[in-house]
């Protein structure tokens, strides 16, 4: 009675018969559901050779039963089949045009190929088909996974408000809709939603923390930390909230408020080596050296493989004057990290500071390939070629960049201030009319930065009919 009464249990009854009839090389009955039974439970404890054969079986004495085939299909799909799949379900979409699992197996299909288009117009017939059925909470879950993975937020959103019309307690879904919103860009919709939800639900902690999120995104910190200490006040163990607030109060360089909201955290959660590594950095940003090694240092205790701990390190070194010891500790994080330009940045100045020149060039190349669009990598590259006797080189940078950033004004300043630094007094004069024809400020803001320039006469005299009031 046990067995019959528990599903596991009766496939296991079920898959030892179908052993043993392999074993023995003697015929067994088993219908449909029963093969269906041994099939599923050999891709749940992942005995996919025991499953294609339990499955070539049972096809071959019901090659037309939907539910077998429906499971060579994700037989198929866990192979990476994916043709072969599609070309099932387009045949069964043909005998079953209004099944369901048929339709929605063959979208996912589309959407693994990248057919997109094809994908959403048969997860919308899902929708339309499943809508109106509350049994179907589950499907409208999968549903709406699906279409965050081929980024149709807005359609994910109509879904999961659905689920949440039919169950308002779903914190699965609550959470999901939250990331829908923001992926989406909708946070206007997001604000009033969840106002909404708080308004007829004050004590929903799920829908505090996702307003939150959204006033975060905003940049309303202030804002944001009473979201989070709603959520908190509601449920003290979502600590989550603790991590949301903790970025608000980094956000407005409160520093010690956020440490503290971080370890708020460790009273319902174990320590984990992110939230040391942001405390590590938050001590750091107030000059507590000695306190942020300690929390970079345990942090990698919990985890040696995390990079910022080891970039934290190097940067703490370099602010206590030991850079040869930085050093070791930001190549550890590029090793880890390789393609974070930000590593390479800071690898790149520690290196000049060591004069270590061939280096911190190619660190510098390697900023300029990962981040073309970061002005300030472009000024402090070619800053160091001209300090570093490249000055040719410097300037073919800038006018790289130039083109790379159409026509950055910031780097356009640079190149006048290059050009006459090298001696390229017309290119510099032909440069300067066309920006100051575009922004009659252009002169103020060039010898804001380099008042220098004006130490060379024929400048001197050049600028005269440029200068206004201010600088005369």
């Amino acid at each position: 009675m046990y067995l019959d009464s528990n599903p596991d249990n009766n496939a296991i009854e079920k898959v030892a018969l179908f052993e043993a009839m392999l074993k023995e090389k003697k015929y067994t009955f088993f219908d449909s559901d029963d093969f269906e039974l041994i099939i599923d439970y050999y891709f749940k404890v992942n005995f996919l050779n025991k499953a294609k054969i339990a499955l070539d079986l049972a096809l071959e004495q019901y090659p037309n039963d939907l539910s077998l085939l429906l499971l060579k299909v994700d037989f198929l799909n866990g192979k990476q089949s994916f043709k072969e799949s599609l070309h099932i379900l387009l045949k069964l979409n043909k005998f079953y045009p209004n099944n369901i699992d048929v339709i929605f197996a063959l979208a996912k299909v589309y959407s693994i190929l990248k057919l997109i288009n094809e994908a959403i117009s048969l997860f919308s017939q899902v929708y339309e088909l499943i809508k109106l059925d509350s049994n179907q909470e589950d499907l409208l879950k999968d549903l709406a996974y699906e279409l965050m993975q081929i980024e149709q937020n807005l359609f994910a959103i109509k879904v999961l408000k659905h689920i949440l019309k039919i169950n308002p307690s779903d914190e699965t879904s609550m959470m999901e809709l939250g990331v829908a919103f923001h992926e989406a860009g909708k946070f206007r919709e997001a604000i009033i939603y969840f106002k909404k939800i708080i308004n007829e639900s004050p004590y929903n902690h799920l829908a505090w923390f996702n307003l939150a999120n959204i006033y975060n995104i905003k940049e309303k910190w202030k804002d944001a930390i009473f979201g989070y200490d709603m959520c908190l006040v509601i449920n003290e163990k979502f600590t989550a909230a603790n991590y949301g607030k903790a970025n608000s109060y980094i956000q407005l360089k409160e520093y010690q408020k956020a440490i503290e909201s971080f370890k708020e955290s460790f009273l319902y959660d174990q320590p984990h080596a992110y939230g040391y590594c942001s405390i590590g950095e938050c001590y750091e940003k107030i000059g507590d050296y000695s306190k942020a090694l300690m929390f970079y240092e345990k942090s990698l205790e919990i985890d040696e493989s995390l990079p910022e701990s080891w970039l934290g390190i190097g940067v703490v070194r370099d602010l206590n004057n030991q850079p040869e010891q930085a050093i070791n500790y930001i190549k550890k994080a590029l090793e880890l990290d390789t393609q974070n330009s930000e590593y390479w940045y800071i690898y790149a100045e520690l290196l000049t500071k060591l004069k270590k020149v061939d280096d911190a060039n190619s660190a510098f190349k390697k900023v300029i390939e990962l981040e073309p669009d970061n002005i300030d990598a472009w000024i402090d590259y070619s800053n160091f070629l001209f300090d570093n006797n490249s000055k040719s080189e410097a300037l073919a940078e800038i006018e790289k960049g130039i083109r790379f950033n159409k026509n950055n004004f910031d780097l356009k300043l640079r190149l006048v201030a290059m050009q006459i630094s090298q001696g390229l007094i017309t290119e510099a004069k032909l440069s300067l009319i066309e920006m100051q024809s575009f922004n009659k400020n252009t002169l103020n803001q060039l010898l804001e930065i380099y008042p220098q320039l004006l130490k060379d006469q024929s400048i001197n005299d050049f600028f005269e009919i440029y200068k206004d009031d201010s600088i005369k």
